[in-house]
C-alpha cells in the first residue's frame, strides 16, 4: 500500500509547527469575525525539544501536586506521538525545565531509553499551563512506548503510547476502545477505570469530552445529584462562556483519577460533539458567526463568536490532537480542521468529521411532527470542503476497513414509513437527508470494501444497517455499510429522563423501535459503558460493555451487552452472545 501524498492524506497525521502557527496567525491578513478573533490568540499548538544526554535528576517520587492532570498521549503517527501534560500554575513559576523522556520499557534504564529531552519553550499561562511535545519523526511504527515528564526532579505519573503502522503494513489486528458522551455532573467515570487493564490499541472518543455546564441542567432527573461533582465556573455563569470558564471545566474533567488512568494507559484520538462549546450548536451562513441557542443571546454573531473561540482555545490546549491549522487560508472553515485521517497499514482507515462547525440550524426545531425542511437539498453538515475530502476518502481507500467516526446518528430513528414518516431526531443525519442519501449514496458507488461507522451524541448502544435510502429524498434500500453506537460513558440516556412503564423492559423497547426502523438489529436505551472495535483481516467484532455510573466501585467487572460479529465482504450483524 504505497502512502498517498494528496490534500486528503496531507490532513491526517502531519506535524505542526507552533512558531509557524503563531507567525502565520499574527501574520496574514484575514477576514471573518471567528478568524479575526482566532488570529488574535496564541493559540498553542505543539512544541519541540531539545535533545538531552545526560539523565534528569529524580527523586523518585511521582507528583500529583506538580502535575495535577496528570498525563496523556495522542495525535499517533507512524514515527511519533504527541505527548501531553499540564503544571501546577504554583509550581511552574519556579521556571524549571520540562524534560520528557521515552523509553522500551518502565524503568528508563539507559539501555532501555529511545529519547530524552527538554522543551523548548517555557511552559506558563498563555496556554494553562499546558504543554503537547510533538514526537513525529523519533520514534519506530507499530509499536507501544512508555514516556514521563520531568519537572524539579520530579517525574510524572508513567504512561504508554502507541504509533501508527507504516503506511504499507498489513497488520492483522486493530482494537479500538469507543466512548462518547461523559458528563461529569451525570455520574462516575468506573468505565475508565476498567478501560485503564483492558488489552486496546487506542482510546477512540467520539465527542462531549466535556459539557458546558455547571447548573446540572443536563442531568437526568433519576440521578442523584453527586456533592462530590459540583461544579462552579469562574465567570459565575451556569454554561462556559469565557475562555477561563472552558480551561476550569477541562481541569476538572481531566482531575478524575479514572479518566487519568486510562489517558495513562492508552493513546486517546479525539474528535467533538456540540458540548464542547454549546448544546446544537451550528453555522449561521448569513452572518458568517456560530449560533449556540442554549445561550440567551447565543443568536448575536460577537457573542456567540466570543464563546466560540473561548471553547476552540480551550480544546487545543488540553486534546493532544493534531488539528489542521492554515494561515493563508481567509475563511474559518479553510483555516482551522479538526476532521483527519488515519491509516493503520491496509487493514483500516478511518475518518473523523467535524459536523458541528459547519452544519446548518435543525430543520423546525419548534415543529418536529410538520416539518418537511429536512429533505432540502441545500443542507449540509460537513460543508463543502469537508464533504469533498469524505468523497476522496472513499474513492482511494483499499483498506480492508474503512471506519467513519461520526459524530450524531446516520440511521433514522422514526414512526410510519415514506412520506408519512415522522423523523424525531432532527440534530442527527434525519435532519439533513439529502445530504445522508448523497454521502451513502457514494459509499455504495465506490469500491470501498467493509464501511463501518462508529457514533455517539444520542445515549444509546445501537447496531444496525446504514443504506444508500431510508424512503424520503431516496429510495435505494440497498445496504451500504453498518452503524455502531456506543453507549453514554455517565451521560443521561433515555431511559433515565423518559419514565417508561414498569413493565416495559429493555427487549419490548427494543422491539417498539424496530417495528418501525427494520434497518436497526439492537437498540439498548439504559446502557452506560462503552465498547470494543476490533478489526481482524477476516471480521470486525463490535462489544458493548455497561458499567455503573452512580458509584465510584471498580470492584463490579464491565457487563457485556451485547456483541456482534460483522463478516469481512459481507454487510451482515451476527449476534455472538446469545
Amino acid at each position: 500500500m504505497e502512502r498517498r501524498e494528496d490534500s486528503a492524506t496531507e490532513s491526517s497525521n502531519r506535524p505542526i509547527n507552533r512558531r509557524a502557527f503563531l507567525q502565520g496567525a499574527a501574520s496574514s491578513a484575514l477576514v471573518g469575525g471567528l478568524v479575526d478573533a482566532l488570529s488574535q490568540r496564541a493559540i498553542a499548538q505543539p512544541t519541540g525539544t531539545i535533545p538531552r544526554d545526560e539523565p534528569f535528576d529524580t527523586t523518585g517520587d511521582t507528583g500529583a501536586a506538580v502535575f495535577p492532570q496528570s498525563i496523556a498521549s495522542g495525535g499517533p503517527t507512524p514515527s511519533g506521538v504527541l505527548l501531553w501534560t499540564r503544571l501546577s500554575p504554583s509550581i511552574a513559576e519556579k521556571g524549571h525545565s520540562l524534560g520528557v523522556e521515552v523509553a522500551t520499557d518502565e524503568s528508563f534504564d539507559e539501555d532501555a531509553l529511545v529519547y530524552r529531552g527538554v522543551v523548548d519553550e517555557p511552559v506558563g499561562p498563555a496556554s494553562d499551563h499546558t504543554v503537547t511535545v510533538d514526537l513525529d519523526g523519533v520514534l519506530e511504527s507499530d509499536r507501544f512506548y512508555h514516556y514521563r515528564f520531568v519537572y524539579d526532579g520530579v517525574a510524572s505519573e508513567t504512561g504508554r503510547c502507541r504509533t501508527l503502522p507504516e503506511y504499507d503494513a498489513s497488520p492483522d489486528r486493530l482494537t479500538l476502545a469507543v466512548l462518547t458522551c461523559q458528563d461529569y455532573q451525570n455520574g462516575y467515570y468506573p468505565a475508565y477505570h476498567h478501560l485503564a487493564t483492558t488489552d486496546v490499541d487506542y482510546l477512540l472518543h467520539l465527542g462531549d469530552f466535556i459539557y458546558e455546564s455547571a447548573d446540572g441542567r443536563y442531568r437526568s432527573p433519576s440521578t442523584p445529584a453527586f456533592e462530590d461533582r459540583q461544579l462552579s465556573l469562574p465567570s459565575g455563569n451556569s454554561l462556559a462562556t469565557t475562555l477561563e470558564d472552558f480551561r476550569y471545566l477541562h481541569r476538572t474533567y481531566r482531575s478524575d483519577q479514572h479518566l487519568q488512568s486510562a489517558l495513562e494507559r492508552h493513546t486517546l484520538i479525539a474528535g467533538w460533539d456540540d458540548h464542547e462549546i454549546a448544546n446544537n450548536r451550528y453555522w449561521d451562513d448569513q452572518t458568517g458567526a456560530p449560533v449556540l441557542p442554549p445561550h440567551e443571546n447565543g443568536d448575536d454573531p460577537a457573542f456567540a463568536t466570543e464563546v466560540t473561540v473561548n471553547g476552540i482555545q480551550a480544546w487545543v490546549e488540553f486534546m493532544p490532537e493534531r488539528v489542521e491549522y492554515d494561515p493563508s487560508a481567509n475563511e474559518l472553515h479553510e483555516r482551522l480542521q479538526l476532521w483527519r485521517r488515519f491509516e493503520f497499514g491496509d487493514l483500516a482507515e478511518w475518518m473523523i468529521t467535524d459536523e458541528r462547525l459547519y452544519r446548518d440550524a435543525q430543520p423546525c426545531p419548534d415543529a418536529t411532527i410538520t416539518c418537511r425542511t429536512e429533505e432540502r437539498a441545500d443542507r449540509t453538515m460537513l460543508g463543502a470542503a469537508q464533504k469533498a475530502w469524505f468523497k476522496t476518502i472513499l474513492e482511494e481507500s483499499d483498506a480492508r476497513w474503512t471506519v467513519w467516526a461520526n459524530e450524531v446518528l446516520t440511521m433514522p430513528l422514526t414512526v410510519g414509513d415514506g412520506p408519512n414518516q415522522i423523523e424525531f431526531l432532527h440534530d442527527s443525519w434525519d435532519g439533513y437527508q439529502a445530504e445522508r442519501a448523497e454521502l451513502l449514496g457514494h459509499v455504495e458507488d465506490s469500491d470501498v470494501r467493509n464501511f463501518i461507522s462508529v457514533t455517539g451524541d444520542l445515549h444509546a448502544a445501537m447496531a444496525g444497517y446504514q443504506q444508500a435510502g431510508y424512503g424520503e429524498v431516496s429510495w435505494d434500500f440497498d445496504r451500504v455499510g453498518v452503524e455502531l453506537m456506543a453507549p453514554p460513558v455517565t451521560s443521561a440516556n433515555a431511559a433515565d429522563v423518559i419514565d417508561f412503564p414498569s413493565d416495559w423492559d429493555q427487549a419490548l423497547l427494543e422491539e417498539l423501535a424496530k417495528d418501525h426502523n427494520e434497518h436497526l438489529a439492537y437498540l439498548d436505551w439504559y446502557a452506560h459503558g462503552y465498547a470494543i472495535l476490533d478489526l481482524e483481516r477476516d471480521r470486525a467484532t463490535w462489544s458493548v460493555y455497561g458499567v455503573e455510573k452512580n458509584t465510584n466501585n471498580t470492584e463490579d467487572p464491565p457487563e457485556l451487552l451485547a456483541r456482534y460479529e460483522i463478516p469481512d465482504g459481507a454487510i451482515e450483524l451476527h449476534r455472538q452472545d446469545g
